[in-house]
């Protein structure tokens, strides 16, 4: 599912004059929250149950570069959905060529944000995960 889709602004690049590596992980971290919004936690919700994913591994493969003006779409997807975490795959495109110059897969684990630990995933949370990753 397309999670993201914005140009590369002229902050988003480094002195090397491409996009800088802090700007793909917060593509990632942008695409985190529109799948947790689908899967219906949402900023409002987070706030309420004080509970959100929370990232714990990131991996990744830069592949080609991005320039400021170059608008990247990112796809993403549920890949497995265990008792506390959940692990994604994203895809970083071009969208002028089409070329697909990132991808990352992260594990993510759902969290109380007050007490500051890892939470099980409750089976509201599961069943939208898993209607997500059955979509594709």
């Amino acid at each position: 599912m397309q999670t993201l889709c914005r140009p590369v602004a002229p902050r988003d690049c480094d002195i090397l004059g491409h996009m800088n590596v802090a700007a793909y992980v917060d593509a990632v971290s942008d695409a985190m929250f529109i799948i947790q919004g689908l899967a219906g936690l949402d900023r409002a919700t987070m706030a309420a149950t004080q509970r959100s994913f929370v990232a714990a591994r990131l991996e990744c493969d830069y592949r080609a570069e991005m320039l400021a003006g170059d608008v990247l779409r990112i796809d993403s997807r549920v890949l497995h959905i265990g008792t506390k975490s959940a692990r994604f795959a994203h895809v970083m495109t071009r969208v002028s060529d089409g070329a697909t110059v990132f991808t990352a897969e992260n594990v993510s684990v759902h969290f109380d944000l007050a007490a500051r630990r890892a939470l099980p995933i409750q089976d509201d949370l599961r069943q939208a995960l898993e209607r997500l990753r059955e979509a594709i």
